[in-house]
This record gives C-alpha cells, structure tokens and sequence, in this order.
C-alpha cells in the first residue's frame, strides 16, 4: 500500500482531527489540506442546528476525499446522556436504558441515535461505552456504563451494535482495559487502576473479548495505567503489552484501534506531543486522535511522517493502513457527493 503513496498521505492516514467553529473556512481547509486526515470528529462546538451541521459535514467530507483519494471517516461522541453532541436531540444514559428496557430498548436508542446520525452525515460513533461501572468514586464512567457486570454489558455492547449496524454507523467499543475502577478523570490526569491482573482478565476484559470476536469495528483505548497489566506504569494508549499484548496478541482483535484523544492532560501534561504519538503507534493503534489543539495536531503529524520515512516498522504500518482501508470499505455510500464551499 506505501509503494504508490507518499508519507504525507499516510501519516494523515494514521490521524482523525478536530477543529473549531461551525463552518468551513479558510483556515480549517489548510488545515486538512496539510494533515490530510482520515477524518474528521466534531463537537458541539462544531454543532449548531441539523442544516448547519449537514453543510459542514459535506463540506469537510468533500476536502478530505479530494486531499487523500478515500472517504472520510466523520466521528461523533454520541452515547447518550451527558455525553451527547447531537442538535436538539436527548437521549437518555446507557444506564437508564438498560434499566428500564433492557437488550431491546438499548437496541432500539442506538438505532435511533444512529439513524439521526446518519442523516446528518456522520458514519462513525465512538460508542458504545464497554467500561463497567465497578468505582463509586469513578468522576466519569458512571452511568454511561450499562452496568456493573461483565455479562450485562456484553449483552448491552451487542444490541448498541445492532442498533448502530442497523443504522449504518459503525461502532466503537471503549475504552481498553476498562476504565471503569480508576478514581480520577483521565481529562484532568493519569488515573491508575491498581487492581489484579486476574480480576481484568477474569471481568473487565470479557466485553471486549466478545467485541474481538463478534469483528467489532473500532476500540478505543483508555489513558489509565494499569501496574497489574503493564508494570512500567504506562497508560492503555501508549502500552505495547495492552494493547498489542492484550488486545490484539490475547484477545486476537484485528480491527481499527484508536487513541482517546491525545489533548487529554493524563497525556499531555506526561508526554510530549511527539513521544505520545511515537509510543501509541509501537504500542498497536492504528488512528492517533487529536480533537483540538492545532499544534498538537501537527505535531503528531509530523512524528508519524517520521515513523513511516524511517521504513523501521515498515511492516507495522502497512498493517494499520490495511485495517484503516478495510475500515473505510464498510462506510455507508454519501447520499451527496457535492463539493459545497471547499474553495473558500
């Protein structure tokens, strides 16, 4: 796949990007244009109103197919909840559907949320949330998690998926190991979950094992050190034993694994911008996500540049690229292939 492609092209391969404001403009198509992403993930600062969000999202989709020659992968963080982005629209908390509806009323939300995804233009959700909801003094699973024990939420995971397949959004389970038993908010710092080796293999990790094994489409990983997993006391995201060991050696998970966003502070206030990045893609992921700090965003552009002009991990990267373009294969066909504004 890199003999035809320049590193330029793959390095923005190996990224997902956000940005600021609720239109196209100048700026954010330099912006793409440099980078050349993969995609693309929005916020509520990007969302004003459903017609404001479609020409957005045409707009950008257009720019990145014409920069990389692929479709675009347009993200969302759509659970439910607290953690909701969509315009005029509430759904209500993983945990209150599981409680009151069980497997068929979780089924029936996210097909609801993905089909109104859908029609804005979005095709990837970084859901549904796999962490278990284990830590009372946990500041930000909570009630995004469908329940406290392994077996609801791998039933729960399964049904979010059919609804979301249904709708023609693909999935993302999160976040890898389980970010669940931490104490702290890995937005504001690095958790560490000190829990035994035995009680992940045995509990935290059977949701995603089932999501290995059912091919789900994407896993995000969780920015918490895991001693028992990893004794060099690195985060999830930056671990070579959790994520290639684990994830992909144990579990034997093909698919498209993607960072939690690199701007969190358990991150960037521990590692540089460009030893996160390096370490994520020697770790096992595929998709650096970098939601809004433009520096950053070109930092870790250039090291992944850097990691494919080495030709060291030759091998590894033609392997990411191939699950991101196996990935890209499943997007649901764009209704509206217009190029709306992309000159501005």
């Amino acid at each position: 796949m890199l003999e035809d492609k320049t590193s330029e092209w793959a390095a923005g391969q190996l990224m997902v990007i956000g940005f600021d404001g609720e239109r196209y403009t100048r700026e954010t198509g330099s912006l793409f244009r440099q980078v050349r992403p993969s995609g693309a993930i929005l916020f509520s600062r990007n969302i004003r109103d459903a017609t404001q969000t479609r020409q957005l999202i045409r707009d950008i989709h257009s720019l990145i197919e014409d920069v990389t020659g692929a479709p675009a992968f347009i993200c969302l963080d759509q659970e439910g909840g607290r953690v909701s982005r969509l315009p005029e629209e509430r759904f209500p908390t993983a945990r209150h559907i599981c409680q009151k509806g069980g497997e068929a009323m979780v089924e029936e939300h996210f097909l609801m949320m993905g089909e109104r995804m859908a029609q804005l233009g979005f095709n990837v959700d970084f859901a549904p949330v796999l962490d278990m909801d284990t830590n009372p003094e946990n500041p930000i699973i909570g009630d995004r998690a469908f329940g406290s024990d392994k077996e609801t939420v791998i039933t729960m995971a399964a049904a979010a998926r059919r609804g979301l397949d249904a709708a023609r959004i693909l999935s993302c389970a999160k976040h890898f190991p389980g970010h669940g038993g931490a104490d702290k908010d890995s937005h504001l710092e690095l958790p560490v979950d000190s829990r035994s080796r035995k009680r992940f293999l045995e509990h935290e990790l059977a949701p995603f094992a089932r999501w290995a094994m059912d091919e789900g489409h994407l896993v995000m990983t969780a920015h918490v050190a895991y001693p028992a997993l990893d004794k060099s006391m690195l985060p999830a995201t930056l671990s070579r034993p959790i994520i290639t060991g684990l994830l992909r050696e144990k579990l034997g998970y093909d698919g498209v694994v993607v960072t939690d966003d690199l701007d969190m502070k358990a991150l960037a206030d521990n590692f540089g911008d460009h030893d996160s990045a390096r370490m994520a893609l020697e770790a096992g992921c595929d998709i650096l996500l970098c939601c809004r700090d433009r520096q950053r965003i070109q930092n870790v552009y250039d090291t992944a540049q850097a990691a494919v002009d080495t030709g060291s991990s030759m091998d590894m990267m033609e392997k990411k690229l191939a699950r991101i373009a196996r990935l890209k294969a499943k997007l649901a066909p764009r209704e509206n292939n217009g190029k709306e504004n992309t000159d501005a």
